[in-house]
């Protein structure tokens, strides 16, 4: 079954691809300055859709609030650890040939994420 594209969808979804690995408040914020009658529920809600069918990722960083991707092709994420910024990073896949898993305790690999830590290049000037 084909999931229904509403007004408020095409919306959240636009402000998804116009602001930079934003939270889903960030998100709200943007979309209720300039459509005040979207809920923050409804925000949220389509937010956690749109990872669910793929259209988004949600990327989860412990001790940070969730950030949404639009850019669901595969690649990594760098984390500026004075601000927060995330920024996407591209990684030549043959470098990752060579990467090996041990002591996996029985787990079936099914994926995995690369991230990176940092200072971005604004939090660098400040310093």
């Amino acid at each position: 079954m084909q999931e229904r594209q509403t007004k408020q969808k095409q919306i959240i979804y636009d402000v998804l691809t116009t602001l930079d690995h934003p939270t889903a408040t960030e998100v709200y914020n943007y979309v209720h300055e300039h459509y005040p009658t979207v809920s923050r529920a409804t925000v949220f809600r389509v937010l956690g859709g749109f990872v669910g069918s793929g259209k988004a990722l949600e990327l989860k960083v412990a001790g940070e609030e969730v950030r949404y991707d639009y850019n669901v092709v595969p690649h990594y994420h760098a984390h500026c650890t004075k601000c927060g910024k995330v920024a996407d990073v591209e990684v030549d896949r043959g470098q990752l040939k060579g990467l090996h898993a041990t002591g996996m305790h029985g787990f079936e690999v099914c994926g995995y994420s690369v991230e990176f830590f940092g200072t971005c290049a604004s939090c660098k000037e400040i310093s």
